[in-house]
């Protein structure tokens, strides 16, 4: 006869209900003492989840994804938390009554509750480790393979050269705590084919947290004839995207790193200081699209391109409709490099790029696509590049999911109000109204704008 009340249960339960939450088995075997311990520190875990989720699952997540620290501490529990299961399912099974007829049955139940916690926990702790591997990829410093150069020195600016007498510093840095941030996102073509890095896409967007606002300014990709912010004016022939190869090669003397140089150059002409930069090269826009599962837009009018390159070797053209439509990668990045054909044009696409930005970030933002995060990020930190603080990426998306849509302005600099057109017939490059530019820039950022309490600046334009 069993002298303990607990050896007359069943071992496979105990061990189950362990499993199920440590310390249920030994409250079932009455080991009640045992069951508290086990029980303690899996609920410790839970509340600083439950402390963790405060903020939403996406914050949550991109603090994974941002801080390494918590990435990796966050592996560790998850490993800890495991162990801590696998001893009380096999302390709660050791506690249940053995019988020789249930014998096999119960190493069966023990040896499968066992192998679905190890694969469990570890499969977690490998999914959280990519995820922060790839976080500390994106945020880590660029090497020499990176999307952009801002190592090399600029050449000495010539003799004689001071910056422009309106704005003699352009600022960059860091924003102190309440203040507004501002990030410069360039989309660059590097295909090897190029022989150069062309930034295609060049949107400045910037938060104020005292209003609860965000506003989007695109700058043409083909402006030109701007004054530099260290002095001088640009050729027409020279155009805005293709800054960093010009200051590389020597062509344009400039006291900044080539990716710098045009760091510097949109903010003077944006006039906002530029805190932070983001860079992602096309294909990894094109991966980004269809790892959430595409995206989806209204068009605003029909595309008809009859010379869009798919960059694929295969036959020429793009159509989409006018109205609602959904773009997987290889259709939105037409969508956004499309700029040929009737009711198109760079303007227009450079409209399109601030809309798609937007619906990415709101798809993204679901928490439906927690489960794709990890090939998500993976992309990410392949294709993207920025200086933007890890530490901070989880405040920010809290914040940006607060911006209610009437808060959010976007502007194309286009024609007739910002732009001139068809100063080069060689290069087909436009050239920035600056008074306007500059008036636009105080009314949207105030006394943040490098322009506020200034004389306007001149035209360049010729």
């Amino acid at each position: 006869m069993p002298t303990a009340r607990g050896r007359r249960r069943s071992p496979s339960l105990a061990a189950l209900l362990s499993f199920l939450w440590p310390g249920l088995g030994q409250l079932y075997i009455r080991k009640r003492r045992a069951a508290a311990l086990f029980a303690v520190p899996p609920l410790a875990a839970v509340c600083l989840l439950v402390y963790a989720l405060r903020r939403g699952t996406v914050v949550f997540a991109a603090q994974l994804f941002a801080d390494r620290n918590v990435g990796l501490a966050a592996v560790a529990i998850l490993l800890l938390i495991g162990v801590w299961r696998l001893a009380a399912v096999v302390h709660a099974f050791a506690g249940g009554e053995h019988r020789q007829t249930r014998r096999i049955l119960d190493r069966v139940v023990l040896a499968t509750l066992a192998a679905v916690i190890v694969i469990s926990h570890l499969g977690g702790g490998y999914y959280l480790l990519t995820y922060s591997n790839a976080g500390a990829q994106v945020f880590s410093p660029p090497g020499d393979n990176s999307l952009l150069d801002e190592a090399t020195p600029g050449p000495s600016l010539p003799p004689g050269q001071t910056p422009t007498p309106e704005i003699t510093d352009v600022p960059l840095t860091l924003p102190t705590a309440g203040s507004r941030v501002t990030i410069l996102f360039t989309g660059v073509d590097a295909a090897p084919s190029r022989g150069e890095h062309l930034y295609d896409s060049i949107m400045v967007v910037s938060y104020d947290p005292k209003t609860n606002s965000v506003q989007m300014v695109s700058v043409p990709r083909d402006s030109a004839s701007f004054p530099f912010y260290f002095g001088g004016v640009d050729s027409p022939l020279v155009k805005i995207n293709s800054i960093p190869t010009y200051v590389k090669n020597g062509w344009i003397k400039s006291p900044d790193s080539p990716y710098m140089t045009l760091v510097k150059e949109v903010s003077y002409l944006v006039g906002i200081p530029i805190n932070y930069y983001a860079v992602m090269d096309l294909d990894g826009f094109v991966n980004m699209i269809n790892k959430v599962g595409g995206i989806d837009v209204v068009n605003p009018s029909v595309i008809d391109d009859p010379s869009y390159d798919w960059l694929d070797g295969k036959t020429y053209g793009f159509y989409l409709a006018a109205g609602p439509q959904h773009l997987d990668g290889k259709h939105a990045l037409a969508y956004v490099r499309s700029r040929h054909g009737a009711d198109n044009s760079d303007y227009m696409r450079a409209s399109r790029q601030q809309q798609v930005l937007v619906a990415l970030m709101h798809k993204m933002a679901q928490p439906s696509e927690i489960l794709a995060l990890p090939s998500l990020i993976s992309t990410l930190g392949s294709s993207v590049t920025t200086n933007f603080p890890a530490n901070q990426v989880a405040d920010y998306v809290a914040n940006a999911q607060n911006v209610p849509s009437e808060n959010i302005k976007q502007v194309v600099l286009e024609p007739p109000t910002y732009t001139v057109t068809g100063i080069s017939a060689v290069t087909a490059s436009t050239c920035l109204i600056n008074a306007k530019v500059a008036a636009l820039s105080i009314q949207w950022f105030g006394t943040d704008s490098l322009w506020y309490g200034k004389p306007a600046p001149k035209n360049t334009c010729p």
